[in-house]
């Protein structure tokens, strides 16, 4: 048998080897393609959250639902206009048959065991009202009903746009703090260097690496309050807390407000979700006046009804029957007349919860309004001392190092810093935020207004 040589052994593995490489870089092409074909989910914004929370938290569910159970409640009182069918039935056994005595003569007229049954269709002519009165209080409690949903998920978003923010506003303050570990790395290397050349003394190096510690803990303060506002938000949208969400690095500065305070407080005396439900609630009470005024009207009916009884002694087991009827309470005690006072009660005191909370909004939309101009006054005052702080530093960094100044003075320019940046970074969302109660006190709709917003990954 020929020896193989070495040269072909070398040359096979390098066969298997470029077969190995071609069909692995054809795999990798494959999956690369696969890729890039498939969409890239790009980070949820503001609006989207809005509206998932709009259409999947438990408030929007709890409104769905009771609004759909008010909408069959006025499908009942509607029934009141249709006519009624009652079946009856059944089979009696006695111990006797019916007899019928005349005298000295008796006379079977009952089987002792038999059949019977009954047909009943009643319609209702007329009750006074009372009917009409029922639907309409139906369609003012669905009415209600679905005007508290809704001020229930107006709540249930400025929620949610306050977790939003607050994942946002942990996320930058962790940039900070990234940028804090960076900049007393930097400086923990040049007292090193001085220390080692004798220069400082040991308490600076003690006192920096204290201060480094300390920012790196408060790093993992950080994170672990994102996780738990994250699952917060998960749960607002309807989701798994434990879902992972990807959401913007940060956003650009709040879009202008195209209204003025009081253009605003004319929005909501028409448009806030919690008048607006207390006035649908206060047209229910009325109706519930009318209808227990009308409690006093008689009723009028017809009924026609189809009766069998099993009996070998009667000509006409099954009989036909036709009965107009009326039925009346004239007087009851006084308990129709306590019971329209006590409806009448409840919608006065509705009407001053009313009146009480329309005097609020005017004062809650100046509030707001003033909060949310502070806060972007705010906001601006940080970005200039974010410029001063870092300045600052940079001062003190430079005569630090030409011996003029010590480093606590670094250690406390670099803290007046951070606090500029972590200034900033909740002035920055806090400006979203006061807008948001704005924006929901006149009514308007937040997944709407923030669908401009777009997104960023710088730090403001």
């Amino acid at each position: 048998m020929p020896r193989e040589h070495p040269h072909d052994d070398r040359d096979r593995r390098r066969g298997t080897v470029r077969r190995a490489s071609a069909a692995a870089v054809a795999v990798l092409a494959a999956l690369a393609a696969a890729a890039a074909a498939a969409p890239v989910a790009g980070p949820l914004t503001l609006a989207d959250a809005l509206r998932e929370i709009a259409a999947h938290s438990a408030a929007a569910t709890a409104a769905a639902l009771d609004t759909s159970a008010a909408r069959e409640d006025t499908k009942r009182a509607e029934a009141a206009f249709h006519p009624a069918l009652d079946l009856s039935g059944g089979f009696q056994l006695r111990d006797h048959e019916v007899v019928a005595k005349f005298g000295a003569l008796q006379a079977p007229t009952g089987q002792s065991h038999f059949l019977f049954g009954e047909v009943d269709l009643t319609q209702l002519l007329w009750d006074g009202g009372r009917r009409s009165w029922a639907v309409a209080g139906a369609r003012s409690a669905e009415h209600a009903t679905a005007a508290g949903g809704r001020a229930e998920v107006s709540s249930a978003m400025l929620e949610g746009l306050g977790t939003y923010l607050r994942i946002l506003t942990l996320t930058a303050q962790r940039r900070v703090v990234a940028q804090r570990v960076v900049t007393l790395q930097d400086h923990l290397r040049e007292v090193h260097d001085l220390f080692d050349q004798g220069v400082v003394a040991r308490n600076d190096l003690l006192a920096t690496e204290v201060r480094l510690r300390l920012v790196q803990d408060q790093g993992g303060a950080l994170a672990n309050g994102e996780t738990v506002a994250t699952a917060a938000l998960n749960r607002l949208m309807g989701r798994d807390p434990a879902e992972a969400v990807a959401l913007p690095g940060t956003m650009p500065p709040p879009p202008p407000l195209a209204a003025s305070a009081a253009e605003l407080a004319k929005r909501a005396a028409k448009a806030n979700p919690q008048l607006l439900a207390l006035q649908a609630r206060l047209k229910t009470e009325e109706d519930a006046v009318a209808l227990k005024k009308s409690d006093d009207k008689p009723s009028l009916f017809a009924q026609a009804s189809h009766t069998y009884q099993q009996n070998q002694y009667l000509v006409y087991p099954n009989a036909n029957f036709l009965m107009l009827g009326a039925s009346w309470q004239p007087y009851d005690g006084g308990a129709r007349a306590a019971a329209v006072r006590a409806a009448a009660f409840r919608a006065e005191r509705t009407r001053t919860e009313i009146a009480d909370l329309q005097r609020q909004i005017d004062v809650q939309v100046e509030q707001a309004f003033l909060a949310y101009r502070q806060a972007l006054t705010e906001a601006a005052t940080a970005e200039t001392n974010v410029a001063a702080a870092t300045e600052n530093l940079r001062i003190e960094e430079d005569q630090y190092k030409a011996g003029l100044a010590k480093s606590t003075d670094v250690l406390d320019a670099e803290a007046v810093l951070a606090d500029a940046r972590f200034a900033l970074v909740n002035q920055h969302f806090n400006a979203y935020l006061k807008q948001g109660v704005l924006l929901t006190l006149a009514g308007e709709d937040l997944p709407t207004f923030f669908a401009a917003v777009g997104t960023k990954e710088q730090e403001p």
